[in-house]
């Protein structure tokens, strides 16, 4: 069963927003995924048709987000009922980065299991954090942090601050540092994390073996070196990082030595992320850089593309 989702200011009467990140222009038009077609995947919009007696209760009018996973529900990935079938369908297409277009359009449709209803207490803007911030969440769902851990975060783009911010609300460790090359952007942050200024690829040698758990968000192909150099022995590195291109630098040699634990972490919870936001537990507000009308879109792709320094620009329409 689908659902088709508006996204036109004028059909309905009410704005949709459409986050425009870093993924959408410079990794995917270098050849992310192979992907051509419509970008976008993080978005806020309309119900416009529907099937009135769907079993998941989603009503003309609403206002929704979506998983951007789109499983085929039939292999023996999807027969788990788990997060595996979430994130890992072998036949799965993902909304404006694998074979399924995505946001930037006038509608769109997705399956109504992918659909979450957005409360009235969340704007639209705020809205359109939900599936970064479920990536963010998927840390907490993968339990790989003990309370009594010392952890970093390398990257001060809108996934690493928001990956800072998730594992403050939920006191989640003891000691907290986030690594990054703009102080500007980490001082968004509160006061209970420890930002630390880097310049290149070097981190300070104080800090080499010294984190239990570190998660590489830099989307650099490098930071797993990096990330692997903070790590204890026998500690554990989590990528988020996803890139057009491998490293040609990457040697896994201090991975084996130090035996320490890789995993990869990928798409979260939306109704965790939806919590989170009803809650007020994690301020999204401060990461928007600048808002641009629909009309505007060649000029706000060229804005992300030639502005340093940005964390969220969204499209409204």
């Amino acid at each position: 069963m689908k659902a088709l989702v508006v996204a036109r200011s004028d059909v309905l009467g009410e704005a949709a927003k459409y986050s425009l990140k870093e993924l959408d222009r410079p990794k995917i038009t270098k050849g992310y995924m192979g992907f051509q077609g419509v970008l976008g995947h993080e978005f806020v919009g309309l119900i416009q048709e529907v099937d009135e007696n769907n079993p998941y209760g989603i009503k003309k009018g609403q206002r929704v987000v979506g998983d951007i996973n789109l499983a085929c529900g039939e292999c023996e990935v999807c027969k788990e009922k788990s997060y595996a079938s979430r994130n890992h369908c072998p036949n799965r297409t993902c909304l404006g980065i694998s074979n399924k277009d995505g946001t930037y359009a006038e509608y769109m449709s997705l399956p109504l299991k992918n659909i979450h209803v957005v409360p009235d207490s969340i704007t639209d803007q705020q809205a359109c954090f939900v599936e970064p911030l479920a990536a963010a969440c998927r840390i907490l769902e993968q339990k790989v942090i003990q309370l009594s851990d010392r952890v970093a975060v390398i990257g001060d783009g809108k996934l690493g601050l928001m990956i800072v911010e998730v594992l403050m609300s939920q006191k989640y460790c003891t000691e907290l540092a986030v690594f990054g090359h703009h102080m500007e952007k980490m001082t968004l942050l509160s006061d209970g994390v420890k930002k630390v200024v880097v310049e290149g690829n070097t981190v300070d040698a104080c800090y080499e073996d010294f984190f239990h758990v570190t998660i590489e968000a830099s989307g650099s192909p490098e930071g797993i070196a990096t990330a692997s150099k903070m790590t204890k022995p026998l500690g554990t590195v989590v990528l988020k990082t996803t890139c057009a291109q491998a490293s040609p630098k990457f040697n896994p040699a201090e991975i084996a030595i130090k035996e320490l634990k890789v995993i990869g972490s990928r798409c979260g919870p939306f109704d965790t992320a939806i919590k989170m936001l009803t809650s007020r537990c994690v301020n999204v507000d401060k990461f928007i850089t600048k808002v641009f009308p629909f009309s505007r879109v060649m000029e706000a792709l060229d804005f992300v593309k030639n502005e340093r320094g940005l964390l969220k620009v969204q499209m409204a329409m």
